[in-house]
Protein backbone atom coordinates (compact mmCIF):
# COMPACT_ATOMS: atom_id res chain seq x y z
CA UNK A 1 0.00 0.00 0.00
CA UNK A 2 1.49 3.65 -0.89
CA UNK A 3 2.08 5.51 1.69
CA UNK A 4 2.70 9.65 2.70
CA UNK A 5 3.95 11.09 5.11
CA UNK A 6 2.97 14.95 6.50
CA UNK A 7 4.76 16.78 8.96
CA UNK A 8 2.66 19.04 11.06
CA UNK A 9 4.44 22.10 11.25
CA UNK A 10 2.18 24.93 13.00
CA UNK A 11 4.30 28.22 13.62
CA UNK A 12 1.52 29.45 15.92
CA UNK A 13 2.55 26.71 19.06
CA UNK A 14 0.52 27.81 22.51
CA UNK A 15 3.56 27.01 24.98
CA UNK A 16 6.86 27.52 22.35
CA UNK A 17 5.92 29.66 19.34
CA UNK A 18 7.92 29.03 16.44
CA UNK A 19 9.31 26.48 18.01
CA UNK A 20 9.46 24.14 14.38
CA UNK A 21 11.98 27.10 13.12
CA UNK A 22 14.09 26.91 16.68
CA UNK A 23 17.55 26.50 15.54
CA UNK A 24 19.06 22.60 16.96
CA UNK A 25 22.72 22.18 15.55
CA UNK A 26 22.47 24.76 13.14
CA UNK A 27 19.23 23.74 11.48
CA UNK A 28 15.54 24.70 12.46
CA UNK A 29 13.47 21.88 14.20
CA UNK A 30 11.49 21.00 11.20
CA UNK A 31 14.34 19.94 8.82
CA UNK A 32 15.66 17.46 10.82
CA UNK A 33 12.17 15.78 11.04
CA UNK A 34 11.43 16.13 7.09
CA UNK A 35 15.27 14.85 7.02
CA UNK A 36 14.54 11.89 9.23
CA UNK A 37 10.80 10.96 7.47
CA UNK A 38 12.77 11.01 3.83
CA UNK A 39 15.82 8.75 5.02
CA UNK A 40 12.94 6.13 6.76
CA UNK A 41 12.18 6.01 2.76
CA UNK A 42 8.45 5.14 3.05
CA UNK A 43 6.75 7.24 0.81
CA UNK A 44 6.70 11.35 -0.46
CA UNK A 45 7.02 13.86 2.68
CA UNK A 46 5.49 17.16 2.60
CA UNK A 47 5.13 19.60 5.57
CA UNK A 48 2.09 21.36 6.69
CA UNK A 49 1.89 24.46 7.67
CA UNK A 50 -0.18 27.84 8.82
CA UNK A 51 2.60 30.07 8.19
CA UNK A 52 4.12 31.44 5.12
CA UNK A 53 8.05 32.09 7.01
CA UNK A 54 7.56 27.95 7.63
CA UNK A 55 6.82 27.38 4.30
CA UNK A 56 9.67 29.45 3.23
CA UNK A 57 12.10 28.15 5.67
CA UNK A 58 10.81 24.18 4.07
CA UNK A 59 11.74 25.58 0.61
CA UNK A 60 14.85 26.90 1.42
CA UNK A 61 16.03 23.35 2.60
CA UNK A 62 14.41 21.61 -0.13
CA UNK A 63 11.32 20.44 1.25
CA UNK A 64 8.15 20.45 -0.13
CA UNK A 65 5.53 22.62 1.77
CA UNK A 66 1.39 23.08 2.33
CA UNK A 67 -0.41 26.28 3.18
CA UNK A 68 -3.32 25.08 5.74
CA UNK A 69 -6.25 26.73 7.24
CA UNK A 70 -4.84 28.36 11.02
CA UNK A 71 -8.10 26.91 12.70
CA UNK A 72 -7.55 23.57 12.05
CA UNK A 73 -8.49 22.19 15.26
CA UNK A 74 -5.81 19.12 15.40
CA UNK A 75 -2.02 18.36 13.59
CA UNK A 76 -4.30 15.24 12.38
CA UNK A 77 -6.80 17.77 11.28
CA UNK A 78 -4.12 19.78 9.32
CA UNK A 79 -2.18 16.24 8.07
CA UNK A 80 -6.10 15.73 6.21
CA UNK A 81 -5.77 19.10 4.94
CA UNK A 82 -2.66 18.32 2.95
CA UNK A 83 -3.49 15.06 2.05
CA UNK A 84 -7.08 14.52 0.93
CA UNK A 85 -5.95 15.81 -2.90
CA UNK A 86 -3.75 12.75 -2.85
CA UNK A 87 -4.07 9.02 -3.37
CA UNK A 88 -1.67 7.19 -0.99
CA UNK A 89 -3.75 4.52 1.17
CA UNK A 90 -2.09 5.26 4.42
CA UNK A 91 -0.75 8.59 6.29
CA UNK A 92 1.53 9.22 8.38
CA UNK A 93 1.09 12.17 10.96
CA UNK A 94 4.98 13.21 11.80
CA UNK A 95 4.57 15.82 14.27
CA UNK A 96 7.17 19.03 13.66
CA UNK A 97 8.73 19.07 16.81
CA UNK A 98 10.36 15.37 17.37
CA UNK A 99 13.49 16.78 15.58
CA UNK A 100 15.62 13.19 16.74
CA UNK A 101 12.84 10.86 15.62
CA UNK A 102 14.44 7.55 13.98
CA UNK A 103 13.77 6.66 10.56
CA UNK A 104 13.13 3.20 11.72
CA UNK A 105 10.39 4.15 14.08
CA UNK A 106 8.30 5.63 11.07
CA UNK A 107 8.83 2.51 9.24
CA UNK A 108 8.06 0.43 12.18
CA UNK A 109 4.78 2.02 11.83
CA UNK A 110 4.18 2.11 8.57
CA UNK A 111 4.83 -1.69 8.54
CA UNK A 112 2.58 -1.77 11.55
CA UNK A 113 -0.63 -0.38 9.65
CA UNK A 114 0.06 -2.55 6.59
CA UNK A 115 0.56 -5.84 8.55
CA UNK A 116 -2.82 -5.41 11.10
CA UNK A 117 -5.28 -5.57 8.61
CA UNK A 118 -7.92 -4.55 11.66
CA UNK A 119 -6.00 -1.49 13.01
CA UNK A 120 -7.55 1.98 11.98
CA UNK A 121 -4.43 3.55 13.23
CA UNK A 122 -0.87 2.63 14.20
CA UNK A 123 1.38 4.89 16.65
CA UNK A 124 4.66 4.01 18.53
CA UNK A 125 5.66 4.07 22.08
CA UNK A 126 8.84 3.61 24.23
CA UNK A 127 9.37 1.72 27.79
CA UNK A 128 9.32 4.74 30.44
CA UNK A 129 11.01 3.91 33.51
CA UNK A 130 12.08 7.11 34.83
CA UNK A 131 9.94 8.32 37.29
CA UNK A 132 10.27 12.09 37.01
CA UNK A 133 9.53 11.78 33.25
CA UNK A 134 6.54 9.53 34.30
CA UNK A 135 5.00 12.30 36.58
CA UNK A 136 5.50 15.09 33.59
CA UNK A 137 2.44 15.86 32.33
CA UNK A 138 4.46 17.26 29.09
CA UNK A 139 5.31 12.81 28.51
CA UNK A 140 2.26 11.49 26.73
CA UNK A 141 1.92 7.90 28.81
CA UNK A 142 0.53 4.93 27.09
CA UNK A 143 -1.73 1.78 28.32
CA UNK A 144 -1.61 -1.09 26.13
CA UNK A 145 -3.04 -4.93 25.20
CA UNK A 146 -1.17 -7.85 25.04
CA UNK A 147 -1.24 -7.70 21.69
CA UNK A 148 0.02 -3.71 21.52
CA UNK A 149 -4.05 -2.27 21.36
CA UNK A 150 -3.67 0.96 22.74
CA UNK A 151 -6.45 1.04 25.86
CA UNK A 152 -5.59 4.42 27.02
CA UNK A 153 -3.48 7.46 26.95
CA UNK A 154 -2.90 10.25 29.50
CA UNK A 155 -0.27 12.95 30.77
CA UNK A 156 -0.93 11.55 33.80
CA UNK A 157 1.36 8.31 35.00
CA UNK A 158 -0.63 5.27 34.31
CA UNK A 159 -0.84 2.77 35.21
CA UNK A 160 -0.90 3.26 38.98
CA UNK A 161 1.29 0.39 40.53
CA UNK A 162 -1.31 0.12 44.09
CA UNK A 163 0.04 -2.25 46.29
CA UNK A 164 3.99 -2.13 44.56
CA UNK A 165 2.61 -4.40 42.11
CA UNK A 166 4.35 -4.16 38.66
CA UNK A 167 3.76 -1.77 36.19
CA UNK A 168 5.05 -1.97 32.55
CA UNK A 169 4.58 1.89 31.37
CA UNK A 170 5.17 3.41 28.12
CA UNK A 171 5.70 6.53 26.81
CA UNK A 172 3.83 7.80 23.64
CA UNK A 173 6.01 9.49 20.32
CA UNK A 174 4.11 11.69 18.78
CA UNK A 175 3.45 10.20 15.38
CA UNK A 176 0.62 8.40 14.05
CA UNK A 177 -0.15 6.26 11.12
CA UNK A 178 -3.97 6.66 9.56
CA UNK A 179 -5.63 4.33 6.92
CA UNK A 180 -6.67 6.75 4.65
CA UNK A 181 -10.51 6.23 5.40
CA UNK A 182 -9.75 6.26 9.47
CA UNK A 183 -8.11 9.61 9.06
CA UNK A 184 -11.35 11.15 7.19
CA UNK A 185 -13.31 9.85 9.71
CA UNK A 186 -11.42 11.36 12.45
CA UNK A 187 -11.31 14.24 11.13
CA UNK A 188 -15.09 14.77 10.76
CA UNK A 189 -15.49 13.19 14.74
CA UNK A 190 -15.98 16.81 16.72
CA UNK A 191 -13.42 16.67 19.85
CA UNK A 192 -14.41 14.48 22.42
CA UNK A 193 -14.70 14.74 26.63
CA UNK A 194 -11.47 13.15 26.85
CA UNK A 195 -9.53 14.51 24.10
CA UNK A 196 -10.54 18.35 25.53
CA UNK A 197 -10.19 17.10 28.95
CA UNK A 198 -6.12 15.35 28.76
CA UNK A 199 -5.75 18.05 25.10
CA UNK A 200 -4.54 14.76 23.48
CA UNK A 201 -6.17 14.10 20.07
CA UNK A 202 -5.61 10.22 20.10
CA UNK A 203 -8.71 10.16 22.69
CA UNK A 204 -10.96 11.03 19.94
CA UNK A 205 -10.54 8.02 18.05
CA UNK A 206 -10.41 5.50 21.22
CA UNK A 207 -13.78 7.01 22.25
CA UNK A 208 -14.90 6.71 18.81
CA UNK A 209 -14.07 2.88 18.85
CA UNK A 210 -11.88 3.39 16.46
CA UNK A 211 -8.54 1.13 16.84
CA UNK A 212 -5.02 2.23 17.86
CA UNK A 213 -1.69 -0.14 17.69
CA UNK A 214 1.83 0.92 19.18
CA UNK A 215 5.17 -0.53 18.16
CA UNK A 216 7.30 -0.73 20.71
CA UNK A 217 10.88 1.17 19.91
CA UNK A 218 13.82 1.65 21.82
CA UNK A 219 13.75 5.16 20.98
CA UNK A 220 14.70 8.00 23.41
CA UNK A 221 11.94 10.33 23.15
CA UNK A 222 12.68 13.93 22.52
CA UNK A 223 9.82 15.98 21.69
CA UNK A 224 10.24 19.91 21.83
CA UNK A 225 6.95 21.27 24.05
CA UNK A 226 8.80 24.29 25.53
CA UNK A 227 11.53 26.41 25.26
CA UNK A 228 13.86 24.03 28.03
CA UNK A 229 13.01 21.00 26.03
CA UNK A 230 15.13 22.59 22.85
CA UNK A 231 18.63 22.62 25.48
CA UNK A 232 18.04 18.78 26.33
CA UNK A 233 17.57 17.66 22.87
CA UNK A 234 20.55 19.68 21.56
CA UNK A 235 22.39 17.49 24.64
CA UNK A 236 20.98 14.52 22.86
CA UNK A 237 22.02 15.84 19.62
CA UNK A 238 25.44 16.25 20.98
CA UNK A 239 25.83 12.88 22.54
CA UNK A 240 24.58 10.99 19.27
Amino acid sequence: MSCLVVIPARYGSTRFPGKVLARLGGRPVVEWCWRSARAAGVGPVLVATEDERVRAAVEAFGGRAVLTPPACPSGSDRVWRAARGRSEALIINLQGDMPLVKPSTIRRVAELLRRRAGADLATAVTPLRDERRAADPNAVKAALARDGRALYFSRAPIPHPRDGAPARRYEHLGIYGFRRRALEKFVRLPPSPLERCERLEQLRALEAGMSIYAAVVSERPAAIDVPADLARTARLLRGR
